[in-house]
């Protein structure tokens, strides 16, 4: 998978002061934030993404977008309390997921930017100008926050729930050739002709992946910039992983998303350690039964050449069975990744065609309602 990845680096980047005239208007930002069950801390995220953009990013226009997430805890009530008219507020008659959160957000959006937050505020407000200058600057089209940027930095995350998530970007981050270092993290800004332009299906965390697979086909170049990463809720790490006893069972639906995903975006990211070690089976097998039919051949050459090579190929076989097994099952999985490869690559290609077929006749069906309401 080659990424559309903007050329310039962003580790420093600072944001570019937008400069207004009679004939343009400042570009309006959306905010995005799916929440559930976040009545404690709801009206303080909200309150302080106001203040900051109000006193950090002065003129320019926003909107607050917070999707209740089907929450049960009152979160809606707290919401309702928030005399605000720049805040939007989207339902779900039930808890449906991040990812589904996310995707209502993208609809209620009419932003420039749009820009989705994690409703606790753990990347704070001041990464919203750094992850907007390089759309302003027309360099990229999605631009990732990353933690796990050589750059970035993890604060106050418990220290298994941290390694877990680096390792599993560094398994994503091979399905994209290394070229990203977090994949998962909800904390982006699009141009808004990306999240009008995506189709989009997962409910779940996957759609942070399956945003990056579909931005890709359609070309939208993709950036990232360091962040900070710091979990402010001190009893968040209780509460992650509830309902299993140790935290690799809370996430292990993840992990396998993200194997599955990392399967899908470049098979042979995955394939590559069993072929390349199944290989090597074979190969040593191969040279060591070699190695002895010759050795052993070489001894019976006084009973002629033909009596030698079947004497030795013979004791070779009978003396090296283990060897011979080992090497024979080797080669048959061997064959069997290898086809598993290419049925992937095929399915892949498959997809990705059909993808974008749909998407054009999708946008066709648009613009001919869009031509008869007018």
């Amino acid at each position: 998978m080659n990424l559309s990845l903007a050329q310039q680096s962003w580790a420093t980047c600072e944001p570019t002061t937008p400069i207004a005239n009679e004939s343009s208007q400042m570009p309006e930002i959306s905010l995005v934030i799916p929440a559930f069950n976040e009545a404690a801390i709801i009206t303080n995220t909200v309150k302080e993404l106001d203040d900051y953009m109000r006193a950090s990013m002065p003129g320019r226009t926003f909107e607050i977008i917070v999707v209740d997430d089907g929450s049960t805890d009152g979160m809606a009530d707290r919401l309702d309390g928030l005399a605000m008219d720049n805040l939007k507020v989207e339902r779900h008659p039930r808890n449906l997921g991040r990812g589904a959160g996310i995707r209502t957000g993208f609809a209620a959006s009419s932003g420039d930017f749009v820009v989705t937050l994690d409703s606790d505020l753990s990347y704070s407000p001041d990464h919203i100008p750094r992850l907007i200058a390089p759309l302003e600057a027309n360099v990229a089209d999605v631009v990732l926050a990353s933690a796990y940027h050589p750059d970035g930095t993890v604060r106050n995350v418990p220290l298994f729930r941290a390694k877990l998530s680096y390792y599993g970007n560094k398994v994503l981050s091979a399905g994209v050739r290394g070229q990203l270092h977090t994949l998962t993290c909800m904390v982006r800004a699009y141009r808004r002709d990306v999240v009008k332009s995506l189709e989009l299906v997962s409910a779940g965390k996957d759609l942070h992946i399956e945003i990056i697979q579909k931005a890709n086909l359609f070309g939208f170049r993709i950036a990232e910039i360091p962040a900070v990463l710091d979990w402010r809720d001190k009893s968040r790490a209780k509460r992650v992983g509830k309902g299993g006893s140790f935290p690799l069972f809370a996430m292990s639906g993840t992990i396998a998303a993200h194997l599955v995903y990392n399967y899908v975006l470049r098979p042979g990211a995955m394939l590559f350690l069993p072929v390349a070690a199944l290989s090597a089976v074979v190969v040593i097998g191969l040279l060591l039964l070699l190695v002895s039919f010759a050795m052993r051949a070489y001894q019976l050459l006084d009973r002629g050449i033909l009596a030698a090579i079947y004497e030795g190929l013979r004791e070779t076989l009978l003396n090296g069975s283990l060897t011979l097994g080992l090497v024979a099952g080797s080669l048959v999985l061997l064959l069997i990744f290898i086809a598993f490869y290419f049925q992937s690559l095929q399915s892949k290609k498959q997809f990705e065609e059909m993808y974008i077929l749909m998407s054009r006749m999708n946008d066709k069906i648009k613009q001919l309602q869009r031509d008869r309401e007018a």
